[in-house]
């Protein structure tokens, strides 16, 4: 007797969980090497710390490449063979980094990691977009954002341990288990290939295909019917969102990640093993809260999530600084308040951004725009720490911090702006920033 044909819902919602839990086992193996990539290098004899430069730098020029590349549509790849490829990439780099020793297999690691980078983070969220429908979206989005912070964490504690008993040297180990942890990711995503996509303009009154230009000329879904967007039109839909990740990282993820360390070790006395409290403290609000504060916000515009996201953390940022001019124990009480509400701020970002960008494009550019994104927020985290390099030349951590919490909140002023209008045809974009 044939079996009866599952529900394409159905089939979606099993490869959006495969694809999650699965990217989900990747971050854990790569939580294990990230943390100590530079410490391998470093110890190298023919790569030393200049390789470490070297390697941060091409990967970084290589991503910024390709996501360009990819937003001119000067190369157009299917989205899942775009982010197979992207894996394999990854997996060679890391590949390459446990069996080299030589500056020249360094920076050629690099690139095939750039390259990875920006293959794979142009694709997979168009690819998790096509399997969820928009009234889900925000939830998917969020969810998978807890589940790779998790991860991420979870597999630098276990290296930490690791490392712990077997030395530095088993870090060449932890690279090839990193790189073999692609290959699941890519198994997930050759599998989503055969599940019937979302039908688009279904259900929520928001559409992921359509946008009409601030000036009130042609809509994109319109020049979308015959053919791809050409790139000033793909700009203009997706500049907004762009600026955001821009101003974002920038001011954001790039001064969390790199710069409040440094502050909290240089400027505040309190020691490195705070600083790995305050980045623990942060994992376990983004776990604990992610989901309750998707319920919050998932009935509002996603405009008012990413706001609320960055008034948090231009809080923590002045909580930081206010409190960086009192005693030791009120320093120390501060930075972890601004770990507090960065994690809640990311939490807003998590469940709002990615919704914001697909309700503003055609579906079939999203990859196009996902890359342009990617690209500003390359560039974000790749300028963003000599701010803080520079603001730390002060001396003092109140002018670090209360500097950064004011070019925080611009990002919000200058790239999020509220639609004209919302229908289930048709999406207006925010009007171009001004400045």
């Amino acid at each position: 007797m044939p079996r009866s044909p599952v529900d394409p819902a159905v089939l979606r919602r099993r490869s959006v969980n495969r694809i999650v839990v699965l990217h989900g086992l990747s971050s854990f193996c790569y939580g294990m090497v990230f943390p100590f990539i530079g410490i391998h290098l470093a110890s190298l004899p023919a790569v030393g710390t200049t390789g470490v430069a070297v390697y941060y730098g091409v990967s970084g020029l290589a991503n910024l490449a390709v996501s360009l590349l990819l937003a001119s549509a000067a190369v157009r790849v299917p989205r899942h063979a775009l982010g197979i490829l992207g894996l394999l990439l990854w997996l060679g780099c890391f590949l390459l980094l446990a069996g080299g020793g030589t500056l020249t297999g360094t920076a050629a690691a690099a690139v095939l990691g750039g390259a990875g980078q920006g293959c794979f983070m142009a694709a997979i969220i168009p690819i998790v977009n096509s399997l969820v429908p928009p009234e889900e979206r925000r939830r998917v989005f969020a969810r998978r954002y807890q589940v790779l912070n998790a991860t991420l964490a979870g597999g630098s504690l276990v290296a930490g341990l690791f490392l712990t008993v077997f030395s530095d040297r088993a870090i060449t180990w932890l690279l090839v288990a990193n790189a073999v942890g692609y290959l699941p990711v890519a198994l997930a995503l050759a599998l989503a290939r055969r599940v019937p996509a979302v039908p688009e303009n279904t259900g929520s009154g928001e559409n992921t295909g359509s946008t009409e230009s601030g000036d009130g000329s042609e809509t994109a879904a319109s020049d979308d019917r015959t053919g791809s967007l050409g790139v000033g039109l793909l700009i203009r839909a997706s500049l907004g969102a762009a600026l955001f990740q821009f101003g974002a990282y920038l001011f954001g993820y790039s001064q969390f990640e790199a710069t409040a360390p440094l502050v909290a070790d240089r400027l505040m006395d309190t020691g490195i093993g705070w600083v790995s409290v305050m980045l623990t403290l942060n994992v376990v609000v983004i776990v604990t809260l992610q989901r309750p504060i998707t319920k919050l916000l998932e009935k509002r515009p996603e405009e008012q999530g990413l706001r609320i996201a960055v008034a948090l953390w231009v809080a923590g940022l002045a909580a930081a600084g206010v409190t960086a001019l009192g005693p030791g124990p009120l320093r120390l009480a501060g930075l972890l308040l601004y770990a507090m509400l960065f994690a809640l701020g990311e939490c807003a970002y998590s469940c709002s951004f990615h919704p914001w960008l697909i309700s503003r494009v055609p579906e079939r550019e999203l990859t196009r725009a996902n890359a342009l994104c990617n690209s500003m927020m390359g560039i974000g985290m790749f300028f963003g720490p000599s701010i803080g390099v520079t603001l730390i030349g002060t001396g003092q951590a109140a002018w670090v911090w209360l500097p950064l919490a004011g070019l925080c909140g611009t990002v919000a002023l200058t790239t999020v702006r509220r639609r004209r209008s919302r229908t289930a045809t048709t999406v207006a974009p925010d009007p171009l920033p001004v400045g």
